[in-house]
């Protein structure tokens, strides 16, 4: 399904035009932890945005389970980057929005993709969003992707939506190629601190 208010294929999602501010939507709907990098994407540079993240998640949630997952689908989006990016170019931005009890997180990545390869993307992604048990399609895709040998499978994007349960959705603008995850979680209680009077 496509939402007609953003052009992303899935159920949800805000907007992601420019406003007059100079700052995207996306930087004014989530205002903390937000950041976007731009690069040439190599698998030597996965590795090192991984870490990165990882960091990241880890100074701004405190949480060592959700940070691990958002860890991971950031590893996957990344890898899906440089397998399909037709011009060794491509962005990723990630953003979060924290309530006291809650955060929302938003990891989206952008690039060029030649028109075969775009054709195998849309495939891929449309069985991962329109999937209606997330695990089930991910065993499935892991059993296919055994007998393949030319990837573009959507494996990484699958184990996304199954084991960090981030909901998964794009656009297609041109040879542009957006693919959206997201998802809110809750965030565990400061632990309260007893003292007892002796």
């Amino acid at each position: 399904m496509i939402n007609s208010a953003t052009g992303m294929h899935s159920g949800t999602g805000l907007p992601v035009d420019s406003g007059t501010s100079g700052k995207t939507a996306l930087e004014e709907t989530f205002d903390e932890g937000f950041f976007e990098l731009r690069f040439s994407p190599s698998v030597a540079l996965v590795a090192t945005v991984r870490r990165f993240v990882t960091e990241f998640y880890a100074q701004v949630l405190g949480n060592a389970d959700l940070s691990g997952r958002l860890a991971m689908a950031t590893h996957e989006m990344l890898e899906n980057t440089v397998h399909y990016s037709s011009d060794g170019r491509g962005a990723i931005a990630i953003a979060m929005k924290k309530q006291p009890e809650s955060v929302e997180i938003r990891i989206e990545t952008t690039n060029s993709v030649v028109p075969d390869r775009l054709a195998r993307a849309k495939e891929a992604l449309d069985g991962v969003v329109g999937a209606s048990d997330p695990n089930v399609h991910y065993l499935s895709l892991v059993r296919r992707a055994a007998k393949r040998t030319d990837g573009g499978s959507g494996l990484g994007l699958g184990r996304i939506r199954a084991e960090a349960d981030l909901d998964v959705s794009y656009r297609v603008e041109g040879d542009q190629l957006t693919i959206r995850v997201e998802g809110k979680f809750d965030l565990p209680a400061a632990p309260v601190s007893i003292r007892v009077e002796k």
